[in-house]
């Protein structure tokens, strides 16, 4: 599914961003090699970047327990 429209950045490619470090908006758009357009989709490239956050975190804590 894409999250910006204007820049064609779908769910995988701001995943693929936060998993690279990305934090922000403004750092996905930088990882994707393009910049923001209309802005519209901030709110939900915010909350892709916590979601996909925090299932990283998950993953890691899983794997250290597992150890």
């Amino acid at each position: 599914m894409y999250v910006c429209i204007c820049r064609a950045i779908r769910e995988r490619e701001v995943d693929a961003a936060v998993r690279a470090g990305a934090r922000r908006p403004s750092d996905v758009f930088r990882a994707c090699g393009t910049s923001p357009q209309c802005g519209t989709c901030a709110c939900d490239m915010r909350q892709r970047i916590a979601d996909t956050t925090a299932r990283e975190r998950t993953i890691q804590q899983t794997v250290m327990a597992a150890d």
